[in-house]
C-alpha cells in the first residue's frame, strides 16, 4: 500500500495525474494509439488531416477500456501484488468514479471516431465491447482467455487503416494477424513472470495444465511465427524505403541472434528477456512503419 502521509502531501493535481495514469495505464493506451495511426498511415492517411484525431479517438477508447476492466477486475486487482497499487484496490478512487471516468473516456473515442464514418465506428465498439464484455470475463473461465483476447490487440490499425478510406485489403491483414500472433507470446511470457500473482488471483492457472518448460517451448514456436509474419513487409513491399528496409532487416536479425541466445538461460531469465524482446520487435516495426511513410 502507499504511505497515506505520502499520498497526502501530493499537491491535487499530482494527485489526480498519478490516478489517470494508473487507472487509464497511459503508456499502454498510447501504444495502442500509435498502432491506429501506423495502420492510418499505412493506407495512405496524412498525419495531419486525421492522424491525431485518430490516435486521440482510439487512446480514449483504449484509455476508456482500462478503466472499465479495473471496475471490472475489482476483487483480482486486490489481491495480486503486481496490481494492489491501483486507484481501486487501495480506494483512492471510488468504483463509482471508476466507472464515471471509463464512460466518459469511451464516449470521447467513439464521438471522435464519428467523424471517420460508420465503419472504423462500429470497429472500435467492436474493439471495446470485446475487450471488456467478452475477453475480460472469459479470464475466469479458461487458461486460454490470451487466443480470443488477441482479436482487440489486432484491430487498432484496423481501425486506423479504415479511417483512411480504402477497403480492407492484403496489407493490412497482415499487419492485423501480426499484431495478433504477437499478443499470445507477449501475454504467456507475462504470466511466466507474475506467476505468483497468477496463484493468487484464483484465476484459471495456466501452469496447472501446462510446465513453465513446455509453455515457453510452445511459446518458441509463436515467436517462429511472428518472424517469419515481420519478413512479409519487405517482402511484398509494405516497406518501401531502402534505407528503412535495411533497418528494419537488421534490427530483426539482431533480434532473432538475442531470442536464440536467450534459449541458454534459466526459465524466469529466458521469459524476462524474451517479453523485452518481444516488445521491441513490434516497436520496431510499428516505428519502420511511421517514419517509411512520412518519409515517402
Amino acid at each position: 500500500m502507499h504511505n497515506d502521509s505520502a499520498i497526502k502531501s501530493l499537491s491535487p493535481v499530482r494527485f489526480w495525474a498519478q490516478i489517470l495514469r494508473q487507472l487509464f495505464r497511459l503508456e499502454l493506451s498510447a501504444m495502442v494509439a500509435i498502432s491506429a495511426l501506423a495502420g492510418f498511415l499505412f493506407a495512405g492517411g496524412n498525419l495531419l488531416r486525421g492522424g491525431g484525431l485518430i490516435c486521440a479517438a482510439i487512446g480514449l477508447l483504449a484509455a476508456g477500456s482500462s478503466a472499465l476492466n479495473q471496475w471490472q477486475e475489482q476483487d483480482l486487482d486486490l489481491r495480486m501484488e503486481r496490481t494492489s497499487r491501483r486507484p481501486l484496490p487501495e480506494g483512492r478512487l471510488s468504483a463509482e468514479g471508476a466507472l464515471i471516468l471509463a464512460a466518459l473516456s469511451l464516449t470521447g473515442g467513439i464521438l471522435l471516431l464519428t467523424h471517420f464514418g460508420s465503419l472504423p465506428l462500429l470497429l472500435g465498439l467492436l474493439s471495446a465491447i470485446w475487450y471488456n464484455a467478452i475477453y475480460t470475463p472469459l479470464k475466469r473461465i479458461t487458461v486460454f482467455a490470451a487466443l480470443p483476447g488477441a482479436v482487440c490487440g489486432a484491430l487498432p490499425p484496423l481501425i486506423g487503416w479504415t479511417a483512411a478510406g480504402p477497403s480492407v485489403s492484403l496489407p493490412i491483414l497482415i499487419l492485423c494477424a501480426t499484431l495478433f500472433i504477437w499478443q499470445v507470446p507477449h501475454t504467456w511470457l507475462l504470466l511466466c513472470l507474475y506467476r505468483d500473482d497468477l496463484k493468487l488471483s484464483g484465476l484459471p492457472n495456466l501452469f496447472e495444465r501446462i510446465s513453465t518448460h513446455r509453455l515457453l517451448m510452445i511459446n518458441n514456436c509463436w515467436l517462429g511465427g511472428l518472424m517469419l509474419c515481420y519478413l512479409l513487409f519487405p517482402l511484398f513491399g509494405f516497406i518501401s524505403g531502402v534505407l528503412f528496409v535495411i533497418l528494419f532487416l537488421s534490427g530483426q536479425l539482431l533480434l532473432i541472434a538475442l531470442f536464440l541466445l536467450s534459449l541458454s538461460f534459466c526459465e524466469v531469465r529466458r521469459a524476462r528477456y524474451q517479453f523485452h524482446l518481444t516488445n521491441i520487435s513490434m516497436a520496431l516495426l510499428f516505428s519502420v512503419l511511421i517514419f517509411d511513410k512520412l518519409f515517402k
